[in-house]
């Protein structure tokens, strides 16, 4: 058994390329019985994303290569205030808004079969967040994007492939990333961090040129 297929595959390659899409969605609410009327909602956070890696295998089990990864969505929370004549839960305080963030980066992937381990690091990481015009610039500015702080923007991630032809697989990963934003185009008001992080799914397809490799 090869590290991407069966040892049939006569045809070898170090190079992969692997591209998918993540999703995630998350709510809260509260009603005066299970299954009662649904009313505004206390949180809820919906999140797509596509990722693309590219990686060459340097030795035995080892590949290197890099990542990008684009993800959008919205988020909003607030906090329960009272139920209506309909029993429906009414909100105040919302916060939130949309939002977009942009990863590159390096990528270290170790690799046994069709499972593997990936360790990546943001070298640039910024975000666009409509929610986040509370973190401002000495300066008062509180616009444009949030950038990553060079010590803290790493992921990590644990999956596999399932073969579907000598030279495809469908992907299966679960990532985890974690990063901190410390700045606009100028370092935030008080020397501020922003930390956030998160454990995402990912459904993808894995492509070897010329075939998938294997162990020699």
């Amino acid at each position: 058994m090869g590290i991407w297929g069966p040892e049939s595959v006569l045809a070898q390659s170090d190079w992969r390329l692997d591209s998918g899409l993540t999703f995630s969605r998350f709510e809260q609410q509260i009603k005066t019985e299970v299954g009662g009327a649904r009313g505004e909602r206390l949180v809820e956070d919906t999140e797509f994303g596509l990722a693309l890696l590219g990686t060459v295998r340097v030795w035995g089990p080892i590949s290197v290569g890099l990542f990008a990864q684009v993800d959008t969505g919205t988020r909003s929370a607030a906090q329960f205030d009272h139920f209506d004549a309909d029993n429906k839960a009414v909100v105040t305080g919302q916060v939130g808004g949309a939002f977009t963030e942009l990863w590159l980066g390096p990528l270290l992937r170790v690799h046994w079969r069709t499972l593997f381990v990936e360790f990546g690091y943001g070298a640039l990481g910024m975000r666009w967040d409509d929610a986040r015009t509370d973190l401002v610039t000495a300066d008062g500015d509180n616009e444009g994007a949030l950038y990553v702080t060079p010590t803290v923007a790493y992921m990590a991630a644990l999956g596999g492939g399932v073969p579907i032809t000598d030279s495809l697989q469908a992907v299966f990963r679960l990532e985890y990333r974690v990063r901190y934003y410390d700045r606009r185009e100028e370092k935030l008001a008080n020397e501020a961090v922003h930390g956030t992080q998160n454990f995402t799914p990912f459904v993808g397809i894995c492509w070897t040129p010329g075939g998938s490799s294997s162990d020699e």
